[in-house]
């Protein structure tokens, strides 16, 4: 994904497309070789500075009990409730033509962020 991270709108920084995407288009591909995935019983061994970061920037996946950090701008994707993103599990497709500039969106009720609305409750099961 050709992208830069700037100011968002929406909150803090969010990530951007330089170039117009069409409908359908993948956007975003999990890479093995790129990504990093944290098993969550780690966090227990990580600075609470680090364990923030996990929390506000990487998809928690509940039936690998893992934390899924993009090493991309996928990290500084914003929430929307109408996202410019579809997630398709491994990855994430453009909902409709995008123009470049649009902000890359996706829904966090789809993509579990546990920092989104402080879901700490959600983080006492993981660690348990």
């Amino acid at each position: 994904m050709n992208h830069y991270v700037s100011q968002s709108p929406i909150h803090g920084l969010g990530v951007f497309t330089k170039e117009p995407i069409r409908k359908g288009d993948t956007v975003w591909r999990y890479d093995p070789m790129f990504d990093v995935d944290i098993p969550a019983s780690a966090l227990a061994l990580f600075p609470e500075e680090a364990v923030e970061t996990v929390l506000h920037h990487a998809e928690y996946i509940p039936h690998l009990q893992l934390f899924r950090l993009g090493n991309d701008g996928d990290m500084f994707m914003n929430h929307a409730d109408r996202p410019s993103l579809i997630d398709c599990g491994e990855e994430m497709i453009a909902a409709a033509d995008l123009e470049a500039g649009a902000e890359l969106t996706c829904d966090y009720a789809h993509v579990c962020v546990l920092g989104y609305h402080n879901q700490r409750v959600m983080l006492q099961e993981v660690a348990a």
